[in-house]
């Protein structure tokens, strides 16, 4: 009774503050032309959204005082003045608690998710997804409910979320699908070609170019609208590209830029400029491909688009060394990277920029400079993996103690609730003895449904704790073990005085082992085969071992098996079996056969006879991780294995720290070589 009443005054209460805000205040009209000018006219659109803020006033409507924030935070976020940016939010969620609005925290909670985007944080964005969709189920406003929902589809695209990414597109659709909003047509070519791109990514090509279509025919019709046209061409062009219908990308670009060209908006220009280049290089068109990129970096210089300048700058390059000037283009190619890393760019981007200069210097045959690029991929790589696997684990504490301590205060007004029952049965008592014992009775079937309630919440904290359990202990995408459970277990192995201070006839072994041209495969096929070949390369390793045994993923395309109890021999064996079983059949993707093999290194522990004091996991890893790398200098599809040393370990320390080749040479350091499967 008590909560139906609570709902019954906040449904009268929220009631009350939509009617307080509905009148017409003058500031909304100037912040729909901000959103007007923010597409033909950035920096005016930058200007007039900052004077705006001197005329808010105690009398400013609440919905239009959290508008104005909004605009105003995304203004200094595309700045990069992040903190300005979550001041203003920080604003906008103190306004919605005051208020009691869910549509001022659903465009709160949006531009916070927003944010997180902007400063790659996407555990934190992924702890937020949940709360916004419950917010955005309340919110009213159809502008609100376009930004929340358009917003979630991109986020949960980027998170290859395809499903939930659709199903916000179309919520969003659907807020705005009978609006009569002046905006409702931009927001509407805008979903559409939201959709577009999420089917390309899909290989829903047909579907892609259908609604691409029809948006453009919508642009070209009215010329308030033709502004949208330059990104649609652009993305019917990457759509046709993924099919290699290059004639009929090339035309697409080429409507695109006609039409950026036509409204002067420099930055489409030079995009498409380099989508037209990387067309001509792909084609082997050096020559028609250099005045392309020459052009796109002087446009990007002069708006003073860094990202794009060392892009064009990079391409440049790469056309040098496919074309034989090795030493120019090379040097060209490195000194962007070092001002990628000058400009401390996120390591997502610049894991490309590492990728692809590590294949030109296999073209130009510079096999140790590969090795040294590839070994910085892969570190690159993990690093993007355990950041993001600690901001992921972070937010979700910061979202468990959240709800722990939403949970507290509903305790606490529920034990007030109960208290004010009790008085009224004790007043009740000495009048009627008849209401005394319904009271009783009501009181009963209360604090029955509190117990079945409290059981409850129980049950789903315990599940909650051992999924965070589980899961800082497996990796997301394969179910494999990862870094933190080795750990767990080397320490464990410790402990129990397993660590072996002599030689034995048994040991236990590493093998490390990474899959063979693992960007190819992502450049060539898309992430979404990238992410099959890992999963299914895990499951193959994982039928080969033991109960005992484990297979973990190290990070990035690297695999780690720990085998207990064998030998020298066994290992190697053992080796070879996983090389074959990776290499002896390709990984179907959508119909598409994928070859696949790998490197690997490998070495038993206790490691020839060296104490383990001496020479602990950790420094035997570091062994198996140069002997991995031998094998990708050497050809690839092999396993190098470190079987005994021929000198004692202290003399050697220092070389094999650093170098195995030199001990290899001298005959200080026995290895043995595994050949994985021959390839056609």
């Amino acid at each position: 009774m008590n909560r139906f009443i609570a709902v019954i005054g906040r449904a009268l209460l929220t009631l009350g503050f939509l009617l307080c805000t509905v009148r017409a205040d003058p500031l909304d009209t100037q912040l729909d032309q901000f959103l007007r000018l923010t597409n033909e006219q950035p920096a005016q659109a930058s200007a007039l959204i900052q004077s705006l803020e001197a005329q808010l006033s105690a009398d400013t409507a609440a919905l239009t005082r959290a508008r104005l924030w909004s605009y105003l935070g995304g203004d200094y976020r595309d700045k990069q003045d992040f903190a300005k940016a979550q001041h203003y939010i920080d604003l906008s969620l103190e306004l919605a608690e005051q208020v009691q609005s869910d549509d001022i925290r659903a465009e709160a909670l949006t531009d916070q998710l927003t944010l997180y985007r902007a400063q790659n944080l996407p555990g934190k964005a992924r702890a937020l997804v949940s709360q916004l969709q419950e917010t955005l189920a309340s919110a009213n406003l159809e502008r609100i409910r376009y930004y929340a929902a358009n917003t979630l589809g991109s986020f949960l695209q980027a998170e290859d979320q395809y499903e939930q990414a659709l199903q916000a597109y179309y919520q969003a659709f659907h807020a705005v699908e009978n609006s009569t909003d002046p905006r409702t047509a931009v927001r509407k070519i805008y979903l559409q070609g939201a959709i577009a791109g999420l089917n390309t990514v899909l290989a829903q090509y047909s579907k892609a170019d259908e609604l691409l279509q029809v948006a453009i025919k919508q642009a070209e019709a009215q010329e308030t609208l033709n502004f949208l046209l330059p990104e649609l061409y652009l993305q019917l062009g990457v759509n046709f590209a993924s099919q290699q219908l290059n004639a009929e990308a090339e035309q697409a670009n080429q409507q695109g830029l006609e039409w950026a060209r036509k409204l002067n908006n420099i930055f489409s220009v030079a995009t498409l400029l380099n989508n037209l280049g990387d067309l001509r290089l792909k084609q082997g068109q050096y020559t028609e491909a250099v005045p392309l990129f020459i052009e796109a970096k002087q446009l990007a210089e002069q708006q003073q688009y860094t990202a794009m300048t060392l892009t064009a700058e990079f391409n440049l390059g790469y056309i040098k060394v496919l074309q034989g000037n090795f030493a120019e283009g090379l040097a060209q190619m490195a000194a962007m990277v070092a001002k990628a890393r000058e400009l401390q760019m996120a390591d997502t981007e610049l894991l490309t920029y590492v990728g692809e200069l590590a294949d030109a210097y296999g073209t130009a045959k510079a096999y140790a400079d590969e090795a040294r690029l590839l070994r910085e991929y892969n570190v690159l790589s993990q690093n993007i993996f355990k950041t993001d696997r600690d901001q992921e684990i972070s937010a979700l504490q910061e979202a468990f103690s959240a709800k722990e301590k939403a949970k507290q205060i509903e305790s606490l007004q529920q034990q007030n609730q109960l208290k004010s029952a009790e008085i009224a049965q004790t007043q009740l008592q000495q009048r009627v003895m008849f209401l005394f014992g319904l009271v009783v009775l009501l009181a009963t079937i209360l604090l029955y449904l509190l117990y079945r309630k409290v059981r409850n919440a129980n049950q789903q904290l315990r599940h909650a704790n051992d999924q965070l359990a589980y899961n800082s202990l497996h990796d997301p995408l394969t179910g494999l073990l990862n870094r933190r459970s080795l750990h767990e277990f080397m320490q464990k192995r410790t402990e129990q005085g397993e660590r072996r201070q002599l030689p034995t006839a048994t040991t236990d072994g590493f093998i490390l082992l990474d899959i063979d041209y693992f960007k190819h495969i992502n450049d060539h096929h898309g992430h979404a085969a990238g992410d099959v070949v890992l999963i299914e390369v895990g499951r193959r390793l994982k039928q080969l071992t033991r109960q005992g045994d484990m297979v973990l993923r190290w990070g990035g395309e690297e695999f780690l098996i720990v085998l207990r109890n064998l030998n020298q021999t066994a290992l190697t064996n053992f080796t070879n079996r996983a090389l074959q079983v990776i290499g002896s059949e390709p990984v179907i993707y959508q119909s598409v056969s994928i070859k696949v093999t790998a490197s690997a290194g490998f070495l038993t522990l206790p490691f020839a006879g060296v104490d383990e004091h001496q020479l602990n996991w950790e420094k035997a890893l570091k062994l198996a991780d140069m002997a991995l790398y031998m094998g990708k200098v050497h050809g690839r599809n092999r396993g190098y294995g470190l079987v005994a040393l021929h000198r004692p370990y202290e003399e050697l320390r220092a070389q094999l720290e650093t170098d195995l080749s030199m001990p290899i040479e001298q005959g200080h350091l026995e290895i043995t070589l595994v050949l994985g499967p021959p390839q056609a």
